[in-house]
């Protein structure tokens, strides 16, 4: 009992360090106790495509922000089954090739405004640039906006930045009061009360260019508003963090930064084809740092793979970040190499947006305006970074500290 409880302090102190502790002692398939739990940790391309691959099967998304949240709780990242299946079909036409691509004006614009903006020759903070730029991208082709005022733009990321960080914080804490109980939550409730003035403000009350070929939200209205604020956290945080990553990197690499630049002379819209090192970069920079950085699932039955016996309710956790991160799978697993993707690796062993059923349907879109913007604003800016970058495995993985850089026109 005291070492599946001291298991259980580790990986609250530091969970990425507890995987790679546990992998070292267990290999790429641990079994373990933690807590009152009993959990699996794999590590190998096999048992990682046979458990996403057998979801709603064998398998259903694990712990962790679950269909009570009073926020997202009936949104998209946070069903399953039956309800899960219905909205993903729903929302499978939003992401289509030919819809992202018509999106492109729209991303195009909110980027250059964000280029003829940035302060020049002075430290800020890139992570917090990011978001906001990810943020205005996410309002002009979810909401059809195409310029939203910048203190708007802040305001409604402090309040998601806040909410979230709220249902981290929440999901490790022993002590969950329900949100109904009258004097408990307080802050939750002034925070939700605030995003939700801020999404009527910016809701149009006609439907876009967008909308005319999405499928229609939920009617209810409750309902609607979760899917709305599920769209609004899937597609912000996790591609803001990510470009910040990568404008970090190439800030100290100033020779694969080259690479990038005199590809960005080439068009507006690049491709993996026509800018293949500014594609390296970013798949690059999402296997260091895979904004998940968590996938868990529980098992709903006992079942057999290789020399693993899955029990009722185990919990199985994938950790993208350790994945990428392993030796047996990448050279010189903690460098910065773009060239490394001259060829694919094995699959499944690099799932930045998960795989299987439950991968992420919004990746085209993420990777579209992360090819767009790092072509952008390489083009304009070269990055000098300043300060520490310590990691932090939240809900996304971000940076602990401000990621200070200057930026200086090429």
């Amino acid at each position: 009992m005291f070492q599946s409880l001291s298991r259980l302090f580790a990986f609250h102190r530091d969970p990425l360090a507890f995987f790679q502790t546990m992998e070292h002692h267990n290999g790429h398939r641990a079994r373990f106790r933690m807590g009152l739990w009993n959990f699996w940790l794999l590590n190998d391309p096999a048992s990682i495509r046979f458990v996403l691959t057998h979801h709603r099967q064998y398998f259903i998304k694990g712990p962790g922000i679950g269909p009570s949240n009073p926020l997202i709780g009936q949104g998209l990242l946070t069903q399953d089954n039956e309800v899960w299946a219905e909205q993903r079909r729903r929302f499978a036409p939003i992401f289509k090739p030919g819809n992202v691509q018509d999106m492109t004006p729209r991303i195009e614009d909110v980027i250059s405004h964000f280029v003829a903006n940035v302060p020049q020759g002075q430290p800020f903070d890139l992570q917090q640039a990011m978001l906001e730029l990810s943020l205005s991208i996410v309002l002009a082709t979810v909401f059809g906006q195409p310029q939203v005022n910048s203190s708007v733009v802040q305001s409604m990321g402090q309040e998601v930045q806040w909410l979230m960080a709220h249902f981290y914080h929440r999901s490790r804490s022993v002590f969950r009061f329900p949100y109904q109980v009258p004097g408990f939550n307080r802050r939750f409730h002034q925070h939700k009360r605030q995003l939700l003035d801020i999404l009527r403000l910016i809701t149009p009350q006609e439907p876009t260019t967008f909308m005319n070929v999405w499928p229609t939200i939920s009617t209810d209205s409750e309902k609607a508003l979760h899917e709305l604020i599920t769209l609004v956290v899937a597609g912000y945080e996790t591609t803001g963090h990510a470009l910040a990553w990568a404008l970090n990197l190439l800030g100290q690499h100033p020779n694969v930064a080259r690479c990038v630049y005199e590809e960005s002379l080439k068009s507006d819209v690049p491709s993996p084809v026509t800018h293949p090192w500014t594609d390296r970069v970013i798949k690059e920079t999402l296997r260091l740092y895979p904004s998940a950085w968590l996938l868990s699932r529980s098992s709903l039955k006992a079942v057999d793979f290789e020399d693993i016996a899955f029990r009722s309710d185990d919990i199985v956790l994938i950790s993208p970040w350790l994945l990428h991160h392993s030796e047996t799978w990448f050279d010189e697993a903690d460098q910065f190499r773009p060239e490394r993707w001259l060829t694919d690796p094995k699959p499944y062993t690099y799932i930045p947006f998960g795989a299987g059923q439950r991968g992420c349907i919004g990746e085209p879109l993420a990777l579209l305006e992360s090819r767009m913007a790092l072509a952008h604003i390489i083009r304009a800016y070269r990055f000098i970074p300043q300060g520490p970058r310590r990691l932090f495995p939240g809900l996304t993985l971000q940076s602990l500290d401000p990621m200070w850089v200057s930026a200086y026109p090429r």
